[in-house]
């Protein structure tokens, strides 16, 4: 079996992530895996030593120029299957695969709650029978693609999944710890995630308030890209936090390392988020969690059994369940407990490599 992964993405984004966990142990199993991304990604700096990389960077919606060297390409290297990890490379594949002498099979990856454009180009590619199967990240995406119009027998519910030889409970690091300028007994929540006003931020900011004003004394740690800017230390300033209550960190390659002296992890997304990475990553390293009740969360973060939900922007609920956490050390200890096992039951990166290998075969049989 022949697989070209396609994405547009110039960063490391989780849906990249994902495509290189799936590229590599699908390549343990025998299987040919290929890339076509932008030359200056980060996944090709990253794996390019691993595998062939093709070039891969449309200019817009329609880039003839792309269009062209991607129906070259499937000409060319015939692959079995297509799989698109992101919405260009899910319109160009298409586009390629209609005008192409080689048909392959398309696979589409669908990993965002957004909603899905309705205009006439867009329905086109995402009713046509020759997208071949659509994998949606979580239940509540499937239930979008169904909304949408999209044959029920083509869409494959398969997990995300976390890197557990990364990603698991271990004795806290407490030079780690100093070294973020932190104490050896301060309390830590943190937040993993981009900063936007999608991943609500501003809420965990409102919701530190309330508990900084209880007297609780706490560090409160943001990690991702531009958590380090003026933007969101405008925020915590115009919110009268104290400025030793926030670390913020900006886009780290140690995550594991800031999950691992974590007690709490926050995720106050309020749209757009399907199946949170740093919701899985966060319960494989025994971290309890309080995430917002939106899309996918509430697959993964069983309210009271492994971590709690609360109502997106209710940032009051978000300091109560915070609040109950930090004044219950068995509790946490019994979220940590169940949330190990969750990640072991549904959200290993090889379960997900698994299904997704199941459906390749399923649509190269038929």
């Amino acid at each position: 079996m022949k697989v070209l992964h396609i994405t547009e993405s110039n960063g490391f984004s989780g849906g990249v992530n994902q495509a290189l966990y799936l590229a590599r142990l699908l390549q343990e199993k025998g299987i040919e895996n290929r890339f076509a991304c932008p030359q200056n990604s980060i996944l090709k700096e990253k794996a390019q030593k691993e595998f062939i990389f093709f070039d891969f960077k449309p200019d817009g919606n329609f880039d003839l120029k792309t269009l062209l060297s991607l129906k070259k390409l499937f000409e060319e290297e015939k692959f079995d299957i297509i799989h698109a990890h992101h919405p260009k490379a899910h319109n160009y594949s298409f586009w390629a695969k209609m005008i192409s002498k080689f048909k392959p099979f398309i696979v589409v990856s669908r990993r965002v709650s957004h909603p899905i454009p309705e205009n006439f180009l867009v329905k086109t590619r995402y009713k046509s029978k020759h997208i071949n199967a659509y994998i949606a990240v979580c239940e509540n995406v499937k239930k979008i693609l169904l909304d949408y119009g999209i044959d029920e027998k083509k869409i494959y519910v398969i997990y995300s999944g976390v890197d557990k030889k990364r990603f698991y409970k271990r004795p806290k690091d407490l030079g780690f710890k100093k070294s973020l300028g932190l104490d050896e007994n301060d309390f830590v929540i943190s937040q993993i995630g981009n900063f936007s006003s999608e991943k609500g931020q501003i809420f965990t900011l409102k919701a530190a308030k309330i508990l900084i004003d209880k007297g609780y004394r706490f560090k409160l740690l943001f990690a991702g890209m531009r958590t380090e800017k003026e933007e969101i230390k405008k925020i915590a300033e115009q919110e009268n936090i104290p400025p030793n209550y926030c670390v913020f960190l900006g886009l780290r390659n140690d995550v594991e390392k800031i999950l691992n002296i974590s007690d709490i992890s926050v995720n106050s997304s309020v749209k757009g988020e399907a199946l949170s990475g740093s919701i899985r990553e966060s319960l494989a390293c025994g971290v309890p969690v309080v995430a917002s009740d939106i899309s996918g969360n509430g697959e993964i973060v069983k309210n009271g059994e492994n971590g709690f939900l609360f109502s997106p922007g209710n940032y009051a609920e978000l300091s109560q369940k915070i609040e109950e956490l930090m004044k219950n050390e068995k509790l946490r200890d019994f979220f940590c407990e169940k949330a190990l096992k969750t990640v072991d039951e549904k959200f290993t990166v090889e379960k997900m490599a698994e299904e997704t290998l199941k459906v390749y075969l399923r649509i190269l049989k038929k």
